[in-house]
């Protein structure tokens, strides 16, 4: 009986230590700044140039981090449009949160979230990502969205918290972002909408593992 008494207390008690490291080192991320700077990520690539778009103070303020962007990308070729949202941090995991609640307050409506699949030619990836269908009166667009943890991908918010979580446990340091790629609807055409959202997405990915390490 004195056996048993003794394990569960060491057990508690390693809990508890692991339980102060975690947050130890969660604290110490915390108060750290960025040493990457997303915003080098290539304005151009292939045959795709982009313009940034404007993020206010008070989104920002919101994101908790400077670091990202909203840039459109435009197709020289066939003049598609795809607009990309990437934000990160090295320190601070709340940066990498769900979007629905900031398309809904922008008065957006939320036809469609679905899960799906995004096929990458790059390391023979399939992301997991949530797609959504937004509208507006006569205005939709669909918005794919996923989490990277490090050189992980996720569709799934307490998931990524979790990797987060569990790497900084380690004493790895992860980094966390947001990767959203979208598109509006031109002429009701959702699948293409689609299509041309996953094609633009296998062109990035191997970039997002350079400027998003």
């Amino acid at each position: 009986m004195k056996n048993k008494s003794n394990q569960a207390a060491l057990i508690c008690l390693t809990l508890a230590a692991t339980a102060v490291i975690s947050w130890m080192l969660f604290f110490k991320q915390a108060v750290e700044k960025d040493t990457v700077d997303i915003n080098h990520f290539p304005t151009a690539i292939g045959t795709w140039s982009s313009v940034d778009l404007n993020i206010t103070k008070d989104e920002f303020e919101i994101l908790e981090t400077k670091n990202a962007f909203v840039r459109l990308y435009t197709n020289s070729v066939d003049k598609t449009k795809i607009y990309l949202y990437l934000v990160y941090s090295q320190t601070n995991r709340k940066v990498a949160h769900p979007p629905e609640i900031c398309y809904t307050g922008s008065g957006l409506t939320i036809m469609e979230d679905v899960h799906d699949t995004i096929p990458v030619q790059y390391k023979n990836l399939t992301i997991q990502a949530n797609r959504l269908c937004l509208s507006k009166g006569n205005f939709s667009q669909i918005a794919y969205y996923w989490f990277k943890v490090g050189d992980h991908f996720t569709s799934n918010y307490w998931k990524q918290q979790i990797l987060i979580a569990f790497d900084t446990l380690l004493g790895r340091h992860p980094s966390s972002a947001l990767v959203r790629v979208s598109a509006d609807v031109v002429g009701n055409d959702i699948n293409k909408t689609a299509m041309n959202i996953k094609k633009f997405t296998n062109l990035i990915t191997p970039e997002l593992f350079v400027y998003l390490p």
